[in-house]
């Protein structure tokens, strides 16, 4: 008789199967067989292996000790071992709940793991990203000043044709198009800690970057280095020459830069993949002008009264001492800028916006102009005629001052001229006029 033995496992469970010659009658005389006849199923190998098939285990049939001899006595290795496994123990396996549970706890150890793991790896890149770009950019300047080509210009773009022929600049952006190259907006530190977003495309010069102290004319690039490395640039047209073979890098100095060492991926955060020269800063202020901040100017249209025993009764904090009440536009915008925190400027601090504004029209030169002064021939200083501060066509800017029950001290502005006692502009209840906020 042949004999083919395979091993299959269906419905978790490992099973026999046997092809034999034997009839199924073999089956049920063997099946029908007691305890005494367990020497005559030893003999009979096949027909053991066709009532493992069948489901019946001869441990039912024969005494616990003699069976597992019997296959150990007549059976190849392999053989004796599978099936001593299937007549003496159940296979192990897990449920679906033990394995659902512990894909859980694996879930929760890498949620709370993987956010530190991966916030360490992105420090350490953007640390060794910034130690390359200083020491890309200190041998630039090296090269620079040996060749005696780091001083010298009129311009950061006049620099920039210079300084990329030795660093490998794929990309250049004017001040008017900063954000080609680099990310519109960045974030950094403000009051108390706060997240403080800046526009990139309000830098468009040296002094918006905080350095107030360099030519205010100093205009910003951007552009974009081999590596992906994004930077917004200003060059200090008076710096200082340099000996070339004694001081080969210090002239780093001559430039103001922000570079984020990631391009335009996140988080642009000051501190992580953006970093700042020395110098630089931004502050919460939206117009920086001379040693104070302004707001954004906007029309004074906000009309209250100040006599209804209302919130606004309050005539020292809103409105006028003179008990100046219904529509009351000066009272609205001094309570506007209160509520940024802000005040309205003196007539003395709007002079002195004046003269950061305008130089003389014949020579460039600069100019001081009174607290009640008018003062003509007069130019637009060129970083203020595109983004102005204010509007210059006339437009009466409210001052803090009173004058009467129902007038208000400001300032004019025009192209060309300033004035500064224009006092039949200034009934409190005209809602054409305009303000402007201030702080120190």
């Amino acid at each position: 008789m042949i004999m083919k033995k395979t091993f299959t496992l269906a419905e978790g469970r490992l099973a026999w199967q046997t092809q034999s010659a034997l009839t199924q009658t073999d089956v049920n005389r063997h099946k029908s067989t007691g305890t005494n006849s367990c020497n005559h199923l030893i003999t009979q190998s096949p027909v053991l292996d066709l009532l493992h098939a069948h489901g019946d285990s001869p441990k039912e049939r024969c005494s616990s000790r003699l069976v597992p001899f019997a296959i150990r006595t007549r059976y190849a290795p392999s053989v004796r071992k599978s099936a001593s496994h299937l007549i003496t123990s159940k296979a192990a396996a897990f449920t679906l709940a033990e394995v659902l549970i512990t894909l859980a706890v694996i879930g929760i150890v890498a949620a709370l793991t993987l956010p530190g793991l991966i916030q360490n790896h992105n420090e350490k890149a953007w640390s060794t990203a910034k130690d390359l770009w200083e020491k890309k950019l200190t041998e630039t300047v090296r090269r620079m000043n040996i060749d005696g080509v780091m001083t010298g210009h009129d311009s950061t773009e006049d620099f920039m044709n210079t300084f990329k022929n030795y660093m490998k600049v794929i990309k250049t952006c004017d001040k008017d198009d900063i954000n080609k190259c680099y990310s519109p907006k960045i974030v950094t530190t403000g009051k108390d800690d706060a997240p403080l977003d800046i526009e990139t495309e309000t830098l468009t010069s040296a002094s918006s970057m905080g350095l107030k102290e360099w030519q205010t004319n100093t205009n910003t690039m951007s552009f974009v280095v081999a590596d992906g490395t994004t930077v917004i640039m200003a060059y200090q047209p008076e710096c200082p020459y340099a000996d070339p073979i004694e001081d080969t890098g210090s002239q780093v100095s001559c430039m103001a830069y922000m570079v984020d060492v990631n391009g335009k991926k996140g988080p642009n955060r000051v501190g992580k993949d953006i970093q700042l020269s020395s110098g630089v800063a931004f502050s919460t202020c939206d117009n920086p002008i001379g040693d104070m901040c302004w707001s954004t100017e906007f029309q004074a249209n906000r009309a209250i009264d100040t006599c209804d025993g209302s919130e606004y009764e309050d005539l020292d904090s809103y409105g006028s001492s003179n008990s100046y009440c219904a529509n009351n536009y000066w009272a609205g915008a001094k309570l506007s800028c209160q509520e940024k925190g802000m005040e309205l400027p003196t007539r003395a601090q709007l002079a002195q916006l004046a003269s950061e504004l305008y130089v003389n029209s014949s020579d460039g030169s600069a100019v001081t102009i009174g607290a009640t002064e008018n003062k003509s021939n007069l130019k637009v200083k060129d970083e203020y005629t595109q983004n102005p501060p204010i509007k210059y066509t006339g437009y009466y800017y409210w001052s803090s001052e009173e004058y009467g029950a129902s007038h208000a001290y400001g300032r004019s502005f025009y192209t060309s001229n300033t004035i500064g006692d224009a006092i039949n502009w200034s009934y409190k209840d005209g809602s054409r006029r305009r303000a402007i906020c201030v702080s120190n």
